[in-house]
């Protein structure tokens, strides 16, 4: 726990500046309105945390896609392992969109499910 002083706290050096002058704006507010944002800004986080590692979690990581379906139960043999996957419906026809990483490049492939 920080101590409190007569000074308010400084946001932490390693936010950008437009991050910190938002922050030292805040420090005029009502502390139930902080605790507000405290509170979205740690929801926020989890919230962040649990997308970034469902996006990065390769394919044959991944939980199934819908009953009994894995994705990688049927990976196209031109795809690596270690591919992220979507599966996503557009105008009532559903695809499997897979996406890697070779080198510098950003490879990916996409197949209609029928």
């Amino acid at each position: 726990m920080t101590d409190i002083g007569s000074e308010p706290p400084t946001p932490p050096d390693e936010l950008d500046e437009d991050l910190r002058e938002a922050l030292e704006i805040l420090a005029d507010r009502e502390p139930a309105t902080l605790e507000a944002v405290a509170t979205y800004a740690t929801e926020l986080a989890r919230w962040a945390e649990s997308t970034d590692r469902a996006r990065s979690q390769p394919v044959t990581e991944r939980d199934s896609l819908e009953d009994g379906e894995t994705a990688s139960s049927s990976v196209p043999d031109d795809v690596p392992e270690g591919a992220t996957v979507s599966k996503t419906a557009i105008a009532g026809t559903t695809y499997r969109y897979y996406q890697w990483r070779e080198g510098d490049e950003i490879k990916s492939k996409t197949v209609e499910l029928e």
